[in-house]
């Protein structure tokens, strides 16, 4: 709690300091506070309405709209679909396709289910943003890569069959793809190559870019990613079933823990789907 983000999201300003707002209570500093969803009650959220994170000008604004309500795993929250964007980790060839060797069953396959059966229409729907976050090296990122980034990679045994794909960097070597054409791998995650491309069947959902966070592995470059976004004061919410590991349980369960107790909000793709559908255009105009 001695991140200099969190003391100006949280400590009271002379401005807004959790003070009441036409009975309600904000949260944040001036430029970027959270207000009661309850305009009628007298604490930092309602437990039947919750948090309002369309962030309005100032805390004495007329409220957001359209907005989307959204139910989570803790409380009920409001975002504004314009100032949303949905950032997927790492969902390229190298992780996902079966041409690489990877399960066709993979934990992985059924996020790219769920995305775009549900995250991604939705954004499309609401105008939201899709940001592709990925890797792609140069030579030069590989001669400073540190020791321990190249070590698990190296250690990297998720590929099935009799497939063996080197570190970063190292060759791909020939890959055969679902319509029995051959195409050269490319270089280990390097910047242009087709193992570090968008996995292909998400390639074609591609749009802009949210923080609302999807991808693989849970614990490692979303879970980072993540919590980058947090101590630089945006607001996180996390598509749990839009992201996958190969870790143990536990691994998912402790960044959904710290996601829901500190770093943001937890809810499912359809959730999101849901809520979106739900979209409200004014306070009398809820669809």
């Amino acid at each position: 709690m001695n991140s200099p983000t969190l003391r100006r999201h949280l400590t009271p300003s002379s401005q807004c300091r959790h003070k009441a707002i036409k009975q309600a209570i904000t949260a944040g500093a001036v430029t970027r506070c959270w207000k009661d969803l309850d305009l009628y009650t007298n604490s930092l959220h309602s437990e039947s309405a919750g948090f309002d994170l369309t962030h309005p000008p100032t805390p004495t604004s007329t409220p957001v709209y359209p907005r989307i309500p959204l139910n989570t795993t803790t409380e009920r929250v409001a975002i504004d679909p314009s100032k949303a964007a949905l950032i997927v980790v790492d969902l390229q060839n190298y992780f996902l396709s079966p041409s690489l060797g990877q399960p066709s069953d993979a934990i992985g396959m059924k996020v790219v289910d769920r995305l775009l059966n549900h995250a991604i229409p939705a954004c499309r729907k609401a105008g939201i943003p899709v940001v592709w976050l990925n890797w792609g090296l140069t030579q030069e990122d590989i001669e400073r890569m540190p020791p321990t980034i190249v070590k698990g990679f190296a250690a990297d045994n998720n590929f099935s069959g009799k497939r063996k794909i080197g570190g970063l960097g190292a060759d791909v070597g020939p890959v055969e793809l679902d319509d029995g054409s051959v195409i050269d791998g490319g270089k280990v995650l390097m910047l242009g190559q087709w193992n570090s491309a968008s996995y292909t069947p998400l390639e074609k959902a591609r749009g802009i870019k949210t923080l609302l966070f999807a991808g693989c592995n849970t614990d490692q470059c979303v879970g980072g990613s993540l919590q980058d976004a947090f101590t630089r004061g945006w607001d996180c919410l996390l598509l749990s079933d839009g992201c996958a590991t190969t870790s143990p349980k536990y691994a998912t369960e402790c960044i959904e823990y710290n996601t829901e107790g500190g770093w943001g909000f937890v809810l499912t793709c359809k959730e999101f789907a849901e809520g979106v559908d739900n979209l409200q255009k004014s306070p009398t105009n809820m669809d």
